[in-house]
């Protein structure tokens, strides 16, 4: 998690100071910042062989937010790299409301073998296990769709200094207290289920 915050937030951020102060414009500065969690990205699919889903959206929304900041020479375009990963991740939770399982079932079962069994079982065998799966799938979509559009928000109001760490916080608390509230959720869900 540091390291991730490191790459994503302080190397870009710190980027961004060096390449101001010395006359670089602002947005060819972000753009060049930006190249850090890519960069990353791309390591750890050398190193593991796999590209897991969120990296994929992050690296698409990193390189179109580059492509686009630097053809319409927007820093708005530039900052908004993040909205864009987690609106898109989002609207994901939402979309898999439509399939025969949500996302959230897939995330909770994604353990060993046993462990999916077991979810398998709930899912076939237990109707509030399946709304309880649905309702948390909501919640991510929802939450994650409003920490979005709060960061687009707040990109003009903010200085871009104050902005670039702020993201960053921003769509780490949200995926933390919606990791939080899931678990606690969903097993006290389960307990009063069980206890009637």
């Amino acid at each position: 998690m540091l390291q991730d915050f490191i790459v994503s937030a302080g190397l870009p951020y710190v980027t961004y100071l060096i390449l101001t102060t010395k006359g670089v414009p602002l947005v060819t500065a972000l753009a060049i910042g930006a190249v850090f969690p890519v960069l990353s990205i791309l390591l750890a699919f050398v190193k593991s062989r796999r590209l897991q889903a969120v990296g994929i959206l992050t690296l698409s929304g990193t390189i179109a937010s580059i492509i686009g900041s630097l053809y319409f020479q927007s820093p708005y375009l530039a900052l908004a790299k993040g909205s864009l990963v987690t609106g898109m991740i989002g609207l994901a939770f939402g979309a898999s409301l439509l399939f025969p399982r949500p996302l959230v079932f897939y995330l909770a079962t994604s353990g060993d073998a046993s462990e999916r069994q077991k979810g398998e079982t709930l899912w076939q065998s237990k109707p509030p296990y399946r709304n309880i799966m649905r309702f948390i799938t909501l919640v991510w979509c929802l939450g994650l769709l409003g920490e979005a559009l709060l960061r687009l928000v707040l990109i003009p109001l903010l200085p871009v200094a104050v902005f670039l760490p702020l993201s960053e916080v921003m769509w780490m608390a949200a995926f933390g207290l919606l990791t939080v509230w899931s678990w606690r959720y969903g097993r006290n869900r389960m307990r009063r289920e069980a206890s009637s």
